[in-house]
Parts: structure tokens; sequence; C-alpha cells
């Protein structure tokens, strides 16, 4: 690997990312930089070993694919390798090419991996910086998710919200001057929409005065675990604390975005919670507007939720309907913190 102080340089630049996703990004554009490889690539599997994100840099553009990503049998072959001993695997793919599966990391319910083809066999000085780089990359993974995951779930917390909000952008996808990319969605050419669902477990302080908090803190395992299994991969979800959670999904339609939320809903209500029984959610959705501040986003978001809650429970109320019944009162909120029931 040539140019030691370069190397460091990039180094310094990734360690200074305070955003996961970004890092990522830092992390591939560095080891591009460094081993020039052909294909350069993060996959990341669910629990079941099902592949359900893959983050490509080609010519100083990335790619996200969340949805029927193809892996090559000798890719698969080598991941199934690697997930094992969690250590590099190598082999000839032909003459000119070498294809080498490194272990990143294995978070909660999510194993990732870094896949490199390059046309030489990789030195030792090479092999030895990669596997620094990505211990230095786990250690700071891991100081990040401590400020900005939510210990019990493995959910983003309330944090890094905004800074979601930001990246996300509302219709434009996550990019800067130096990181362009281009995302794969499910949306058929539709322009995606946001929504914004505020989920809130019904009950909640019956679970905990009834069975205590221990069981109550399984509900919220659960409840997250649920979350994770039926929003995609690019959706956004959220722990804000206690027993609410705000979900960020793109959707063509309002039919649509609200065919996603119900189908949390009904996951929940069937659900065997262990020896607590049914749970149920009540969800406030909003459609997110750029002309609109978040918190008043979060407050009309609220104001659904909070019209679900004393209507019946276990249901979603979409606060653009509520308005036009007459059911619920606009307001704007321009700044400061909002503090939900």
């Amino acid at each position: 690997m040539a140019n030691a102080p370069r190397f460091l340089d990039k180094l310094v630049n990734m360690t200074a990312i305070h955003d996961l996703e970004l890092m990522e990004y830092s992390l591939l554009k560095t080891l591009e930089e460094f081993i020039r490889p052909q294909e350069l690539l993060i996959l990341k599997f669910d629990r079941n070993g099902v592949a359900n994100y893959q983050l490509t840099l080609k010519k100083d553009k990335y790619e996200i694919i969340w949805e029927e990503i193809v892996i090559s049998d000798e890719i698969q072959a080598g991941i199934e390798i690697v997930s094992r001993t969690k250590q590099p695997f190598s082999r000839k793919l032909d003459s000119d090419t070498l294809l080498t599966v490194w272990h990143i990391l294995q978070p909660k319910s999510q194993e990732v991996f870094l896949v490199t083809t390059t046309k030489d066999r990789l030195n030792t000085l090479d092999t030895h910086m990669i596997n620094g780089l990505l211990g230095i990359y786990r250690n700071f993974y891991a100081v990040l998710s401590d400020s900005q995951l939510d210990m019990l779930t493995g959910l983003p917390n309330r944090k890094t919200f905004d800074e979601t909000i930001n990246k996300i952008s509302l219709n434009r996808p996550l990019a800067t001057e130096n990181v362009p990319i281009n995302r794969r969605t499910d949306l058929n050419g539709e322009d995606a929409k946001f929504w914004l669902g505020m989920a809130d477990i019904d009950n909640f302080k019956r679970i905990n005065d009834n069975w205590g908090h221990l069981y109550g803190d399984e509900v919220l395992l659960l409840t997250s675990q649920l979350m994770q299994a039926h929003f995609r991969e690019n959706d956004y979800l959220f722990r804000f604390g206690g027993e609410e959670f705000v979900i960020i999904l793109s959707a063509p339609t309002e039919e649509k975005a609200l065919i996603a939320f119900d189908r949390f809903r009904v996951a929940m209500e069937e659900y065997p919670f262990p020896q607590v029984g049914q749970v149920t959610v009540s969800i406030g959705v909003i459609k997110m507007d750029p002309s609109i501040f978040t918190a008043t986003l979060l407050d009309h978001a609220d104001k659904a939720l909070y019209y679900a809650k004393n209507n019946g429970r276990n249901k979603i109320c979409n606060y653009g309907e509520l308005l036009e019944k007459g059911l619920v009162e606009e307001k704007e909120i321009i700044s400061g913190e909002i503090e939900f029931f």
C-alpha cells in the first residue's frame, strides 16, 4: 500500500465523521484509493442470512440496493466461510481476478461484510493495513453506536432523529459533494413521498404495573424486532423513549403508506407476547413536507396518535384526514422541544 502519510490523513477524515452511514462511504472511498479494486462493496445480511443491503463504489459513485440483491455463487461461498471463521477469505476467480471477503461487524440482527475483487493478490502490507483499518472502523462504530443507538432495542435514538431528517432531505437521496449516490428502490419509477408515523404501545403502563419492568423491557425489545421485520431496510426506525417509536418511510401514495403502517399494527396485534399476551399499538401518521418545520410535523403526528389513543386504540389515524374532518386543529410550531404524553 503506497503512501502511509496519505493513508493516515484518510483515517483522520474517517474518524472525524459522526454518522454511521457516512462512515461506510468513507471506508469504501479510503480502500478504493489505496488498493484500486475492480469491485468494492459492503453487504449486510439479516438474522436469517438474507442479504438486505448492498453499498457499492463504482467510479467515484455509490450505489445502494436494498431489495432483490443478486450475489454470485463465489461471493456467497466466501460469505458463508467468513461468517463461520470471522477471518478474511480469498480465492482466485480467474487468472486475473482475486476475490477477498472480510468480516466487518455483527451488530444486533445483522452481519456485515466487505467484498473486494482485485487484479493482483494483496501484499502483506496491504492486508495488514486493511485489517487495521477495519479494526479502527469497528472500534469507532461501537463508540458512535453508544451515542446514536438505543441501548435496549438497538434502534436509533431521539438524538439522531434531526440528523436523519436532514439526511433524507425529504425528496432527495442522501448525497454530498463528495458522495454522489444512486439509490434503487421498489417504487417502480414513481416519485417517493415520505411519511412519518408516531407509534405508541397501548396500555404500556399497565404492562409494567401488572408484570414488572422486566416484562415491559421485553415488550419494547420484541416491538423493535417486529418493526425491523415488517418495515424495509431503507425505512427509518427510532425509539423516542419510553414506549414511543417513530417510523419514517417512503411510499408513492397515501394508500401504500398506510398499508405499510397497518402491516406492522396487525403484526403487533397478532404476536403472542410471552406472559403478557396480546399487545397493541396506536399510530399517528403525517405526510412529510419540506416547507413544514420538523417540530410541527411531530406535533401533528402526535395529535393524530392522541386521537387514535382516545378513540379505541389499536388503530392508525392520518393527520391529514383528521384535519379535513375537523377532528383536530392545525398549529405550527416554529422552534423548541415538544414533550409527548
